[in-house]
């Protein structure tokens, strides 16, 4: 028996041949697809070249070809990170900062001379045989002397370390070379206030409202007005709310925050010699205890991120500040900041989640700020944690970063400060970086700015909410880029050695250093705004900015054709240093001690400068500053020429202190 087959030809197969194949399911997303066809179509006679060109340009679209050359994997990388944040529609995407561990896996190569090492180690280190952080002792007396700027200038500072990023170090470096010692200046009476520890106790049981009703409305809305913008932790709605609904309750949390924004609220809008602030102090620390620690509540962790990151600042206690800060990424954690929903929020605003965001990046980038200042180590390091949306809290709509909203500074505050993060890590391996990457941090900072909302670089489109905000992150970035290249100027410093006795690199890095400082101090003189807020960070980054001209007069000749620049720059920071007087308890303070070094540094030159200006260099003078420019009367009540000694008496050159203490008697 015979079976018989049809067969199928191979004509018939020529002519089907996809009845053989297996259907093809479609597995990649609408946008995927969208892109590809796009793609294809956009580069079907692409050449190979123009391939790779474009795939540079959507990774890096704002970073040149010929840096990105030079760069490392490692820091290819970083890049990388780093412009997806600054590229519109994608910096709310969740965003990783990098562990110091792998950021220092591509820095390490670099060894530097070891000589200029060591001379910035022991500017570090100095009398660190004697520790002394006695900020909370009945004898310690957190005057405004600002600390952060060494403006005490104690033998012994109740700081103990400071890193190479700090004024403490710039000031040493400076002093090293000068023959005349500058002493501690005593403080005027009035400038000093009673200890917390020295006044009578608060019992619980007696507290009560310090203020009336009234008067805590308005605290509350100056702290709105002027902290807020800088640190949105507290949803101002569900604030307010509360403070309405129940006025004099009995939870602790809750009283340790009102109290300390009624205190923060009180140092913006009183006189500023006022000590109102000091009240709302005792009750918030009254509210708060080791206990609060555990106590697992959000509150509590506001009330000491505002206590640590802003108040205990301005009074004058780094230390405290940057413990309870540590504190603070402790609570954070244990309060899972940190962790994100699942699957994200569908593009729907949960203001629980916007609220945790901002929590979590404020204890960042408050605890950047401290550790820049006192050139410490962060511990703001951490998991991928989604940045904050940039929305009105009163629609809850998510809008562009191109658009004005109050949490659009720190935003890009938080951007900063992760590549602030990032430098700072660098120099805690060694002070001297390597030229490479010199340009490569100077880039990304270059980069940052440049991405920044056109808001956020001009005066005239920014809202007024948003000007103290808008002017102190400008200043913050142009003291960050200074800060990068002072190592090296530091170093021709303690070797005292003038511009052309320098390497090609060192030259590049001092001048890199000087005009940034001159540009920063001569924004800060047309920029401040006659308030708390905006006085209080001017001061700060002005003083730090003046101490570069201060040293390039110490060690350059006075024939050099910017000598004339450099004692300009320092006599504009004394006088706009005067006219915030008014308005910020330490600029006597600062005015008081950038006129001392002011001296000191030209008194060790063989003639004093000219101060004899051009129209054309003469700074504008503003009306509503020129009110102000009777504060430089208050240098007769300071005995400050008797504090300046030196070890064979020799006498300051009469024309020199009448040119410096005497500037409109030219």
């Amino acid at each position: 028996m015979f079976n018989t087959f049809v067969g199928i030809s191979n004509s018939e197969s020529a002519q089907n041949p996809t009845e053989r194949r297996r259907s093809i399911v479609t597995k990649a997303c609408v946008e995927c697809r969208r892109r590809k066809t796009k793609s294809q179509k956009a580069t079907a006679n692409a050449t190979p070249l123009e391939d790779y060109e474009a795939v540079v340009k959507l990774i890096f679209p704002n970073t040149s070809i010929k840096t990105l050359k030079n760069l490392s994997r490692a820091n290819l990388l970083e890049q990388a990170q780093l412009e997806s944040d600054f590229t519109p529609g994608t910096s709310n995407q969740s965003s990783s900062v990098t562990s110091p561990d792998i950021a220092l896996n591509h820095q390490v190569r670099y060894m530097p001379d070891s000589d200029a090492n060591d001379r910035l180690y022991r500017l570090q280190y100095q009398d660190s045989s004697i520790v002394r952080l006695n900020e909370a002792s009945t004898q310690c007396q957190p005057s405004v002397e600002d600390d952060v700027n060494a403006l005490s200038m104690t033998e012994h500072s109740s700081s103990f370390f400071v890193g190479i990023s700090s004024v403490t170090a710039a000031i040493r470096a400076l002093t090293e070379i000068l023959p005349i010692r500058i002493d501690k200046i005593s403080m005027p009476e009035k400038e000093k206030f009673e200890p917390v520890a020295n006044r009578p106790a608060i019992l619980p049981s007696s507290i009560g409202p310090i203020c009336s009703y009234r008067e805590e409305q308005r605290l509350i809305d100056a702290y709105f007005a002027g902290i807020h913008v800088f640190v949105p932790i507290i949803h101002e709605p569900s604030f307010r709310s509360r403070y309405l609904a129940h006025h004099g309750n009995d939870d602790q949390s809750w009283l340790a925050l009102l109290n300390i924004v009624l205190a923060l609220g009180s140092i913006i809008s009183s006189p500023w010699d006022s000590e109102d602030d000091l009240q709302y102090l005792d009750l918030a620390q009254r509210y708060l205890s080791l206990d609060s620690f555990g106590s697992g509540r959000l509150e509590t962790l506001q009330a000491l991120l505002l206590m640590g990151g802003q108040y205990l600042h301005y009074r004058n206690r780094p230390n405290m500040a940057s413990a309870i800060l540590g504190a603070c990424y402790r609570i954070a954690g244990a309060l899972g900041l940190h962790l994100q929903r699942p699957g994200g929020s569908d593009g729907a605003v949960c203001p629980q989640e916007e609220i945790k965001r901002r929590n979590w990046w404020a204890v960042y980038i408050l605890d950047t700020w401290g550790s820049v200042s006192l050139g410490r180590p962060s511990i703001a390091h951490g998991t991928a944690v989604e940045l904050p949306h940039n929305i009105l809290d009163d629609q809850g709509e998510i809008l562009s970063l191109t658009e004005p909203t109050i949490y659009s500074p720190f935003i890009h505050n938080i951007q900063l400060c992760r590549i602030i993060n990032r430098i700072q890590d660098r120099l805690l391996i060694n002070s001297i970086m390597a030229d490479d990457e010199l340009q490569h941090y100077d880039e990304l900072l270059l980069s940052w700015f440049d991405s920044l909302p056109p808001f956020l670089h001009s005066v005239d489109i920014c809202p007024s909410d948003l000007q103290d905000a808008r002017t102190v992150l400008k200043w913050r970035y142009q003291n960050i880029r200074f800060l990068l290249y002072r190592p090296i100027l530091l170093d021709t410093v303690i070797r005292n050695v003038s511009f052309d006795g320098l390497t090609l690199k060192e030259r590049t890095a001092v001048s890199k250093c000087r005009d940034i400082a001159m540009e920063a101090i001569y924004d800060i003189q047309s920029e401040w705004r006659p308030n708390k807020i905006s006085c209080l960070n001017a001061v700060e980054f002005l003083f730090q900015a003046c101490l570069i001209p201060l040293m390039a007069i110490a060690v350059e000749s006075k024939d050099s054709s910017d000598y004339q620049s450099w004692c300009n720059q320092v006599q504009t920071g004394i006088d706009v240093c005067s006219e915030m007087s008014q308005f910020n308890p330490a600029g006597p303070r600062t005015k008081e001690f950038l006129s001392q070094l002011f001296v000191t540094v030209l008194s060790s030159t063989t003639e004093p400068f000219d101060r004899q200006m051009s129209v054309e260099d003469r700074p504008p003078v503003d009306t509503l500053m020129g009110l102000f420019a009777g504060e430089w009367d208050q240098l007769n009540q300071y005995d400050i020429l008797g504090q300046i000694s030196t070890s064979d008496n020799s006498y300051l050159d009469q024309q020199v202190l009448d040119q410096v203490y005497f500037p409109n008697d030219i």
